[in-house]
């Protein structure tokens, strides 16, 4: 494929990833018994509802179209609000709730595997695009897994430990200056890389897909 094709692609698919896995909190919040999600519109399919302005576009963007390399599957929606006063048991809830969207974006990886396992015959050109989604998928959910604010990693360990809300809107500006440098340090970009590839693997085997990455 054209290279710049390739981006635009990857640019793309980042939107109904990100949608799926906002979508996914906001289902489980609202199981959970929390109707906060509804309320404010984002129990639905429709991309605009999570969008994230910098985290769904203009980041990705810059990362796909303007740093060497092209990688670009960093990328975030707006959180999902919940009100843990609508919960009966807030911390393990909430653990449930941040758990559901890596999870969802490892299913989607999982089903598109098993898609490419009965549709696509063995090096097929349309497996390239197959793999570089299902890849997609799999590194959002484990870049989500980081224990880092405002991400699902984070909302975990702060159910875990007990963190207050107070000490993160103090943090503000300088928490997210300070991921976008962390998340652009070779070792962390590796560590991710790495991770999402043997996931990627395990799931390959496990569906017995023709994919390769």
């Amino acid at each position: 494929m054209n290279p710049s094709l390739d981006k635009l692609y990857v640019f793309l698919l980042l939107i109904p990833l990100v949608t799926i896995h906002e979508l996914a909190h906001a289902f489980v919040a609202t199981l959970m018994g929390d109707s906060t999600p509804k309320e404010e519109g984002r129990l639905t399919f429709n991309p605009l509802a999570h969008m994230d302005l910098f985290g769904t576009l203009i980041i990705p963007a810059i990362n796909i179209f303007v740093l060497p390399g092209g990688f670009g599957f960093f990328a975030w929606g707006r959180p999902v609000p919940t009100d843990p006063h609508r919960l009966k048991n807030p911390r393990v809830q909430g653990i449930l709730i941040a758990l559901a969207g890596p999870l969802a974006n490892i299913v989607v990886g999982f089903l598109l595997l098993v898609v490419a396992r009965l549709v696509i015959p063995h090096d097929h050109k349309l497996g390239e695009l197959f793999a570089t989604l299902v890849l997609a998928s799999i590194f959002l959910s484990v870049f989500h897994l980081l224990p880092i604010m405002p991400f699902d990693g984070w909302t975990i360990i702060k159910n875990i430990f007990k963190i207050s809300d107070q000490w993160e809107r103090q943090m503000g500006l300088f928490w997210f200056i300070a991921i976008l440098i962390f998340l652009n340090l070779p070792p962390v970009y590796h560590f991710l890389e790495f991770s999402a590839y043997q996931l990627f693997i395990l799931l390959n085997h496990l569906t017995g897909s023709p994919l390769s990455r």
